[in-house]
């Protein structure tokens, strides 16, 4: 009986979460264009402007960004 009590009230305290729907129109929601002035981009890294690029990539493929 205990075993079954303590599963029980596991249970009970789970909570499901409601199903996402389209993952790209929730990262839309959340994001937006980074467009940095240029003294900005002079100094970044080679890896922090091609991680930039692909970012304003990919907004622009599933949100419609335009440059």
């Amino acid at each position: 009986m205990g075993k079954a009590l303590v599963l029980c009230l596991v249970l009970a305290g789970c909570t499901t979460t409601p199903p996402i729907g389209n993952p790209r129109e929730v990262w839309c929601d959340h994001n937006q264009p980074r467009r940095p002035l240029l003294a900005v981009v002079q100094v970044m890294s080679r890896a922090e402007l091609d991680e930039m690029n692909t970012h304003n990539a990919r907004g622009t493929r599933w949100c419609g960004w335009r440059p």
